[in-house]
């Protein structure tokens, strides 16, 4: 399908699906995002922005996009900032997969979590709007804004784990050492009191590319946190745990860390792993779990079989970003680093 016909497509499911009444004259692919295309449609006078699944063959139960407009649009009246959702289109004869339009955020998108260009103080500021960000995903009556049967209330670790390892076998490319030793190992220790806890909204990809900052740099803050396809009901410290694995990434990583390992400069304004932890604690009122390194290792599992499923789509022809490969070949560092934290937990 031409890009004019499918320009001609959009226009004409936008008037008869939602409320845009501007016609969408261009239509560019964002280059950042490894996962779902995401394009910016350009009116005379607006901008929108259209998501959709990726063509070719997917892995079962990735690129749940459908999910994701759900969530987001659940969350419209929320504490947690979200772009306006218009519209959801499950006819593929449109443009070819699904899709839906939100909301375009004029604001700062930033990938590096060092934020160099930022002031100690607008650091600290951002850090603290993230925390309060996943403090607030745990204070969410579920059951008032319709998601409270979004997933699964407990066992969440048991089913992600078997998920993950699936999804790995399913995309893997080549061997590799320490992902075997998390597979082998993880499913052997899951701690059952993390069960005791009440569900919460889990984000499933708390990274900093997957928001929007203000642009106005004097009044830093998240106006947009995006990219919920992996969102699901979790225990707490889930999204919390795997946010903080990027104090422990190398820096040279493209998929951004702040590890000082290669004596890279370290800024201020960033909160240690035990300052983010514990001003969590103190807006949620839990105590810090007893498996928290165990969490941090479960995530450097799941985290790389996410990288993995990237480097398969490299192979397939079907990724989203351009530097695809890079961040898939991060698939090995990052279960390194899980097998060194679960042996440290054991």
């Amino acid at each position: 399908m031409s890009v004019k016909n499918k320009i001609n497509n959009i226009n004409l499911w936008l008037k008869k699906n939602t409320s845009i009444n501007e016609k969408i004259l261009f239509v560019t692919k964002f280059e950042s995002g490894q996962s779902n295309p995401t394009f910016l449609l350009k009116s005379e006078d607006k901008s929108y922005v259209l998501r959709s699944k990726p063509l070719g063959n997917l892995l079962r139960g990735a690129h749940r996009i459908d999910r994701e407009y759900k969530v987001m649009s659940a969350l419209s009246n929320s504490k947690i900032p979200i772009p306006k959702m218009y519209g959801y289109c499950c006819d593929i004869n449109i443009i070819g997969s699904e899709f839906y339009v939100m909301e375009f955020l004029n604001g700062a998108h930033e990938f590096d979590p060092d934020l160099p260009n930022y002031s100690t103080e607008q650091r600290d500021k951002i850090y603290k709007h993230k925390t309060k960000i996943l403090a607030e995903l745990v204070k969410l009556d579920l059951k008032k804004i319709g998601l409270e049967n979004f997933g699964k209330p407990y066992g969440y670790l048991e089913r992600q784990i078997s998920l993950w390892i699936k999804q790995y076998r399913d995309s893997e490319t080549k061997h590799i050492k320490s992902m075997e030793y998390l597979i082998d190992t993880i499913p052997k220790y899951i701690p059952t009191e993390i069960d005791n806890l009440k569900p919460c909204l889990l984000h499933g990809d708390f990274r900093l590319d997957n928001m929007i900052l203000e642009k106005n740099k004097s009044t830093p803050r998240i106006i947009g946190l995006l990219d919920w396809e992996l969102s699901t009901l979790s225990p707490p410290f889930i999204d919390l745990s795997y946010w903080v694995l990027m104090l422990k990434f190398e820096k040279a990583w493209p998929i951004g860390g702040l590890s000082k390992l290669n004596n890279q400069k370290f800024y201020s304004g960033i909160p240690t792993e035990e300052k983010i932890l514990e001003s969590y604690l103190n807006l949620t009122s839990f105590n810090k779990p007893k498996y928290w390194k165990y969490l941090l290792a479960f995530n450097c599992f799941r985290f790389a079989g996410i990288l993995q499923g990237i480097a398969k789509r490299v192979i397939d022809g079907n990724n989203s970003g351009e530097n695809a490969y890079e961040v898939g070949e991060q698939a090995e560092p990052v279960a390194d680093l899980g097998s060194r934290i679960l042996k440290e937990y054991l």
